[in-house]
């Protein structure tokens, strides 16, 4: 009975728990960083006007866009570590779909990271309606207040 053995010259396949993290962590964080940047424009329509006054950005929108943000950049860095820890071990990391499939979240994820950066961007914008009041003029002075 002959046995035989893998060359040196053909790498490992990786593990479960590598496809694992790949699979899911990598997609996980574009997927929760753009839900964040969704919530993040929900809150700015609900949080931001109040009675036609400009109250700035919430405490919520600031947690949604910066939290948004760094999990759209932690999802490529996750990948290049994970990449490198595989070629590190001699693992294939090309020869799995776990692998094909983080890839293809990152390039599509790509938009999501854009509306986070302009999330981050709408904090510290001036005030969109330019004045005190949604027609964007001044507050009348006391000449255009009614006598009463």
């Amino acid at each position: 009975m002959t046995r035989t053995t893998p060359s040196a010259s053909v790498p490992d396949a990786p593990p479960v728990t590598w496809r694992r993290w790949t699979a899911l962590g990598v997609p996980g964080l574009v997927a929760l960083g753009t839900a964040l940047a969704l919530l993040q424009g929900t809150a700015f329509a609900h949080d931001t006007f109040h009675d036609c006054h400009y109250f700035g950005p919430s405490l919520r929108m600031h947690i949604a866009a910066w939290a948004g943000l760094a999990c759209g950049l932690a999802a490529p860095m996750l990948y290049v570590a994970l990449c490198r820890g595989a070629a590190r071990r001699g693992w294939d990391h090309t020869a799995t779909r776990a692998s094909g499939l983080a890839l293809a979240v990152l390039i599509l994820g790509v938009l999501p990271l854009l509306l986070e950066v302009f999330g981050v961007w709408v904090l510290y914008a001036p005030d969109p309606s330019g004045g005190y009041d949604c027609s964007g003029l001044a507050a009348p002075g006391p000449a255009a207040l009614p006598a009463g």
